[in-house]
């Protein structure tokens, strides 16, 4: 074999990589998908109240906030809440919230944690501008300012993820006038 030949089967080679390409991720399971994050003591954690949605209709998620931590942590009783999917065919989306750096919490808006305890949120996802029915994964965020009122401590400031959940969306179909 001459160099001409050698070289071109190496360029060849090279140019085509040694890698493969990740593969661009599509949702599969409908309930819960992956563990949530635990971010210093708060761990979120996502439910549908339905795994099955008519395209149009709006899903309804529980987003359950826990305290994981050893000691008693203030908390919004409405923190910011945001939403990110993965539709069927790979692309992401997410409900934007404006994020704050700090802010003075009163204490009538927020809540003392214990360890243990829970706050259940409602969670809303419109589906109407949705157009792919199939699973689609969705992901809660829980984003929390830091706090600058001092009689307020510990107060817990952050942002975290919960678990994914899977949900299957079908078409609209009016039906007897649903």
């Amino acid at each position: 074999m001459n160099w001409t030949v050698k070289f071109l089967a190496i360029a060849s080679l090279a140019a085509a990589g040694c890698g493969t390409v990740p593969e661009v991720y599509h949702p599969r399971t409908v309930g819960p998908v992956t563990d949530s994050q635990n971010c210093d003591g708060i761990v979120v954690k996502l439910a549908a109240h339905n795994n099955v949605i008519p395209l149009g209709r709006p899903a309804a998620f529980s987003v359950t906030v826990r305290n994981t931590s050893d000691r008693a942590i203030w908390l919004p009783k409405k923190p910011q809440q945001g939403f990110f999917w993965t539709y069927p065919n790979g692309r992401h989306d997410c409900y934007m919230i404006e994020r704050e750096a700090a802010r003075f919490f009163r204490k009538a808006e927020c809540l003392l944690l214990q360890p243990g305890e829970e706050l259940i949120l409602p969670g809303l996802v419109e589906t109407s501008y949705f157009n792919r029915p199939g699973i689609t994964e969705f992901l809660a965020e829980i984003d929390v300012a830091r706090n600058t009122n001092p009689e307020l401590q510990p107060f817990w400031s952050g942002r975290v993820l919960s678990n994914g959940y899977g949900l299957q969306l079908i078409p609209f179909r009016n039906v007897a006038g649903i």
